[in-house]
């Protein structure tokens, strides 16, 4: 076969002259048939939009899958028309061949990629009158093959049904069923006798693909009586053979010797990694953290509460004032930010041995740097105090002057005389630091930006630089220390006896202060009085809310900074409102709805319920003000607008406020609150059913299959729009839990937004069982396959990059509630997830020399710990997978030195992102790690569910107070008794409803089964010595629940 036409697979309801597909395609030529003479004109034009300029065949997917993830790629929605510069070749009078021209015929500035196809989604064909063309053959630059499989039925179990219907997709059917037993075909239909034996040979056509992302893979697919399922062809090239076990069909090329029978002993003892998991031993921290490479070291940050002027401490000790933090809403500080860019201060401890760096103990924001110059001991340490007032006064403003105090501490440790010395440089136009593969040459290799820096000069106790011709105070210094202009730098410097020491403090306020008062303030602010003020502040903060204690330090110790870490890196409205803006990066990112309702649900949890609806009150009051990119028809109702901080174009935004919104609600039983929001939530429901309306209705280059779904629109950080799994999922989920929030108030309304949610949901299972049924099987490590649900409709199989595949991929089929855990399909989609998409290339991190290190290092998306893709095995209550996927995420972005969460290791594990404090993430941490103590669904309340058994063998007390559930606030604390054969759990219920069931677990450290329980000192017979769970429904108040092994 010399060519394969692929014109029989575009997409249905296409203008006259167009071919669209569900895919890009690398189209080389047309073969056009004309009812008379070819036309003396022709055109031919295509769409694009990112490519030439992507060339995704030569991505680097396999060796930097972190950065591939961000890859664009093309729509329908988004691509322009582009003639093309083609040759026609007469093949006859009537009919024509048409080629490209190299590209550079169109572009001249790709010399270097001078290709003869164009990559696009659809073609267009002009002629001077269309009903001329007769037919359309369109072909690629991939090679055509053809194949012959044998397809053996009762694999493993009996194959059901009566009949099977073959059909195809970028493939072929050629000459009829070959050597048939057990089964009749008529033409491509078998009917299934009752055979023991039943099996088929058939040869397909199909191409062979130029590269991975070209999309010509060709599929056959499986109509079965009750279900259909397709399978890739390309895929049993490269893993075959293909057993779909749970319909008993086994596929492979007949050219293949491996009968079934084979195929069974080949795969003896294999296992997916879900398997192997629950027959390791326990995943511990220690075991994460020591099976993980060692972190780089990242950055700090220090600020006030709900205040805007937050100071960026590098590791190396430099400082950065960031320009966006004030001057993204105009406040009373924005003029006063007297930079062209980000400012920094360099203080040089890059060049000297730093060798140590740390918090001050959890929840203090405080920061020490230690380090050696010879025989000189060097101390740094920051915080940051207001200017004007006390730490704790609440009338503190967001955008009212923030000073970052920063003390060197200097002692000659040696035996001889020397010189302590601090360079003090400074750059009005700089920026952070980035690890050292984001440099891209803008940094020195101690990640020291190659900034222009400012000429320093000293005025008394003033460091000061000019900026547009007047001159600017920067800094003011204190201490025994001399300062010495060199160059652009100021030198502090002092002779040290040995022992001897000296220090210089320097008060850096984050805007250009000029007037007498705040000059004085700043001359009169105590260092040892604001450090006592601060500490003490932010120690009385973390006091708040829901308290945790267990026997891992780095858990105890970030749960207790969480908070405060959110404090800094939210900030009030500077319209005083007091409605606070949720930013899900400190410095770094604004309002991204989707995070920050993660970070306000986790406030929720705490029981920090005026905090969490000070952020909700936001979105409520910005409700329909700022549009996200996508086909809809209008925005009225929709939450995104934060008042100017709004960030990102997530379709998905709108559903996870209406989630929040409606979990607020069940986490405070404060029914009044809800009655006055009633209204906005009703519009955010009533926007998502009038949108799904315009995709009811005939739509042009459509299969249908988008029926009552959302519009297309963008996903997230890749913004191509589709019909996006995530979305739609999330905003089900967020519908329905503001249903049901207004059912359990009587809203009169909620009547008619159930049935609304609930058709939505029809329409949703509807479309996704298509795009299961004609997406390839996967192969999982055990050696069966299973169906795959791809992240969008119109993708037959794995999507581009790891964002659209795993972050925002079909767990959240589960993760919403749509689908439940403990269906088959839930089965499928969580073991293809540990199997194929978080350990391994292009859609999770590369882990060398596997069988050594997946333990330690998979079990985790790219970005570790946004998605909560262990929460599914938790509703499963699969402890050993959620302690294992929770232990390797955490560690993987957890930093030591600054007890806070990078956003991404980046671009493999070791190296991370500069964004952090990364609430958000964190704040999914710190529930994850909550919810193996206290989890509530609808119908149970947890205790224990999933606690490390590591735990019960310290011997010491752990637990968890004042978690705020559905059912009300609630505590455990668990005591493990020394000599191991009991445990005793006292559990604190201030229920404001009855559980249908409440269940306290004890996972013994041996895995010893329950013996006896007694509750409140009476023996019980209410428990499970399987699962280790003592029932204790009904009770209210302090319970004491004592185990025996």
């Amino acid at each position: 076969m010399d060519r394969f036409d692929i014109s029989p697979f575009a997409l249905p309801n296409c203008e006259p002259g167009e071919y669209r597909f569900e895919e890009p395609r690398d189209i080389q030529q047309l073969r056009v048939r004309f009812r008379g003479q070819i036309p003396e004109v022709l055109h031919v034009y295509y769409l694009r939009k990112t490519w030439p300029q992507v060339r995704i065949e030569y991505a680097r997917d396999m060796d930097n899958p972190c950065a591939f993830g961000w890859t664009p790629i093309d729509d329908h929605f988004n691509t322009q028309w582009q003639q093309a510069a083609i040759q026609v070749h007469p093949e006859s009078p009537r009919t024509a061949r048409i080629t490209f021209k190299g590209l550079s015929a169109e572009f001249p500035d790709v010399q270097d990629y001078d290709v003869t196809f164009r990559r696009t989604l659809g073609l267009k064909i002009e002629a001077p009158d269309p009903k001329q063309i007769v037919s359309v053959n369109i072909y690629t630059t991939s090679r055509p093959v053809t194949s012959h499989l044998r397809v053996e039925l009762n694999a493993g179990k009996p194959t059901p049904g009566h009949r099977i219907r073959l059909s195809t997709y970028n493939a072929s059917l050629v000459r009829s069923v070959h050597a048939p037993r057990g089964v009749r075909p008529v033409h491509w239909t078998l009917e299934l006798l009752p055979e023991a034996e039943r099996s088929f040979e058939l040869y397909v056509a199909h191409l062979q693909p130029a590269h991975r992302y070209c999309g010509d893979e060709g599929h056959l697919t499986f109509s079965l009586d009750d279900d259909v399922f397709t399978i890739s062809l390309q895929s049993l090239v490269e893993e075959g053979p293909i057993w779909y076990a749970e319909k008993g069909i086994y596929i492979t090329f007949a050219s293949d010797p491996t009968r079934f029978a084979d195929y069974q002993k080949r795969i003896e003892g294999a296992k997916t990694l879900n398997q192997r998991v629950k027959e390791h031993r326990e995943q511990t921290y220690a075991g994460a953290y020591y099976g993980q490479p060692r972190p780089h070291v990242v950055s700090y940050n220090l600020g006030c509460k709900h205040n805007r002027q937050r100071f960026w401490l590098e590791a190396n000790g430099d400082l950065v004032l960031h320009k966006w933090n004030v001057t993204s809403i105009p406040g009373k500080d924005t003029a006063r930010f007297l930079c062209d860019g980000n400012a920094r201060f360099f203080f040089g401890l890059e060049r000297k041995a730093i060798i140590a760096r740390y918090t001050d103990p959890p929840p203090v924001l405080a920061y020490n740097i230690r380090a050696r110059d010879g025989d000189i001991a060097i101390e740094q340490k920051s915080f940051a105090a207001p200017l004007e007032r006390p730490i704790f006064d609440k009338s503190l403003a967001s955008d009212d002057t923030i000073v970052a105090m920063v003390r060197f501490r200097f002692v000659n440790q040696g035996d001889a005389p020397a010189v302590a010395e601090l360079p003090v440089a400074y750059s009005h136009q700089s920026r952070k630091s980035y690890n050292a593969y984001g440099s891209n040459g803008l940094q020195d290799d101690y990640l020291i930006p190659r900034s222009e820096q400012d000429a320093l000069f000293v005025e008394g106790s003033h460091i000061l630089s000019e900026w547009n011709g007047q001159k600017v105070m920067r800094a003011r210094w204190e201490g025994t220390m001399q300062p010495e202009v060199r160059a652009k730098q100021v030198v502090f410097r002092q002779p040290l006896q040995p022992g001897e020491a000296c220090e210089l403090l320097l008060k850096i306020p984050y805007i250009a202060i000029d007037q007498p008062q705040e000059l004085h303030a700043l001359q009169n602010l105590d260092l040892d009085q604001c450090y006592r003020e601060v500490t003490a502040f932010w120690r009385e903060q973390a006091r708040q809310g829901a308290q945790l204690q267990c026997p891992e330090p780095h858990l105890t110790a970030l749960h207790a900074a969480h908070l405060n870490h959110v404090l800094i890196t939210d900030t009030a409205m500077p319209d005083g409102s007091g409605l606070i803006n949720t930013s899900v990066g400190t410095s770094t990112y604004g309002n991204f709805t989707n995070e920050a309702c993660m970070v306000t649900h986790e406030l929720d949890q705490r029981g920090l319920h005026e905090e969490a609806r000070r952020r909700i009150e936001l979105w409520i009051k910005y409700q329909g003000t700022a549009p996200q990119p996508g086909n809809f028809t209008d925005y009225e109702g929709m939450y995104f607008g934060a008042g100017g901080y709004e960030c990102g174009a997530y379709n998905q935004h709108h559903g996870w406020a209406l989630w929040c919104i409606g979990m607020h609600y069940f986490l405070t039983g404060d029914a009044e609150w809800l009655q006055r929001v009633a209204p906005s939530l009703i519009a955010g429901c009533d926007w998502v059913f009038r949108q799904r309306r315009n995709t009811m209705r005939p739509l042009p280059h459509s299969r249908g299959w988008e029926y009552g779904f959302l519009p297309a629109g963008s996903l997230e950080d890749v913004t191509d729009f589709h019909y996006w799994l995530s979305t739609n999922a999330l905003t089900w989920r967020g519908v329905d839990t503001a249903t049901k929030a207004l059912e359990a108030i009587g809203h009169p309304e909620s009547p008619r937004l159930r049935r609304e949610t609930d058709a939505y949901r029809a329409d949703l299972i509807r479309g996704f069982e298509t795009m299961r049924q004609y997406a390839p099987l996967v192969r999982l490590r055990d050696g069966k396959w299973v169906p795959h649900y791809p992240s969008r409709l119109y993708r037959r199989g794995r999507d581009v990059g790891w964002i659209r595949e795993v972050l925002e991929g079909a767990v959240y089929l589960l993760i919403s509630g749509l689908y439940d855990a403990d269906s088959p399909q839930a089965q499928w989609i969580l073991d293809d997830f540990q199997d194929n998409r978080y350990p391994q290339p292009p859609y999770g991190y590369l882990i060398p020399d596997f069988e050594a290190n997946w333990f330690d290092r998979a079990g985790f998306s790219i970005q570790p710990n946004l998605l909560a893709g262990l929460m599914p095995h938790l509703q499963r209550d699969e402890p050993e997978i959620v302690i294992w996927m929770f232990y390797n995420a955490w560690c993987s972005c957890y930093r030591e030195e600054i007890n806070a969460m990078i956003e991404h290791p980046s671009p493999v594990l070791g190296y991370s992102n500069a964004a952090h404090f990364k609430t958000s993430d964190e704040a999914n941490a710190i529930m994850w790690l909550r919810a193996m103590l206290v989890y509530a669904d609808e119908q149970v309340l947890h205790f224990g569910r999933a606690i490390p058994r590591e735990w019960f063998r310290s011997g010491k007390p752990f637990g968890t107070e004042g978690v705020c559930t559905r059912f009300g606030r609630v505590s455990v604390r668990y005591e493990p008794a020394v000599e191991g054969d009991r445990i005793t759990a006292e559990v604190r219920l201030d229920l404001r409803s009855t559980p249908p069931k409440v269940l306290v677990r004890f996972r013994h450290p041996e895995g010893l089964s329950l013996k006896a329980v007694q509750v409140n000192g009476e023996r019980t017979e209410r428990f499970d010595p399987e699962r280790n769970d003592a029932d204790i429904t009904g009770l209210n108040g302090r319970v004491v629940v004592e185990a025996v092994f």
